[in-house]
């Protein structure tokens, strides 16, 4: 007769840490069977830890499909004198889901150390809205998770990195896109594609005509300014100039012949 599943069939429904002791001393199917139990049994519990992190940019089905999985995962992991089984499971649900915040959800990726903070930051706002019954100061974040001011506003200012904010989003009261009210004639890209082009081309310049574009061209002085601080005339900076970009053109149009 075998004793085996008498013995798992006498304990109790809900003593989950027995049960889980015993399947791992049954045969392969009968474990099988029993973490099947315990799985359906605490799917509710799955559930509700994954709700805690909805509305944070990752769809909640998805969150669901891990802590199931991480449910799994504590199941088999599980020795019973780690204790009670629900607290570890928590522990290890949760512990994945930020896991998956971290590794997977990045649109644009912040810091490890910042990734980190995300979970600490939203806990410390919730305890500190349901208690002060106010939106708590970054300050009062920052004691309560033992972290800096400026990390925090860098981990709490990174929060859009996990869904950023579509262009075609209404943003103004007569629906225009956010991609619109965008400017995209920056000065700084035309002077990065000048520099490209003409950066080559002084290679070849003496130490006094790179300093001469420089103080043209750069800090944008005038002839006259850079005659007084050179000790020459104007008229022959201004020459000097003329020669200086009619090489550079010249330069310029042989490169791009080749």
């Amino acid at each position: 007769m075998n004793s085996a599943p008498t013995q798992v069939a006498q304990i109790h429904p809900d003593d989950t840490a027995a049960q889980l002791q015993a399947a791992a001393a049954a045969s392969p199917v009968e474990r099988a069977r029993i973490e099947d139990e315990v799985v359906r049994r605490h799917l509710g519990l799955a559930r509700h830890l994954a709700g805690r992190y909805a509305g944070r940019g990752v769809d909640r089905d998805d969150l669901v499909q891990v802590a199931n999985f991480a449910l799994v995962k504590a199941i088999r992991g599980f020795h019973h004198d780690r204790g009670e089984f629900v607290p570890f499971a928590t522990v290890t649900i949760l512990g994945e889901i930020k896991k998956h915040f971290r590794d997977h959800c990045w649109s644009v990726r912040p810091p490890r150390r910042i990734q980190q903070m995300q979970a600490d930051i939203t806990a410390a706002s919730e305890r500190r809205l349901q208690n002060d019954s106010r939106t708590p100061l970054v300050a009062e974040i920052a004691h309560d998770i033992d972290a800096s001011e400026s990390d925090v506003r860098e981990a709490m200012a990174a929060r859009g990195c996990f869904s950023p904010t579509s262009l075609d989003q209404p943003m103004r009261e007569d629906g225009q896109p956010l991609g619109e009210t965008l400017r995209w004639d920056e000065p700084a890209y035309a002077f990065i594609d000048d520099w490209v082009t003409v950066g080559p081309l002084c290679q070849d310049l003496t130490d006094d005509e790179r300093e001469l574009l420089r103080l043209r061209f750069v800090e944008d002085r005038t002839q006259q300014e850079i005659a007084d601080l050179v000790g020459v005339s104007q008229m022959q900076v201004s020459r000097r100039l003329s020669k200086l970009l009619e090489q550079l053109r010249v330069r310029a149009s042989v490169d791009d012949a080749a």
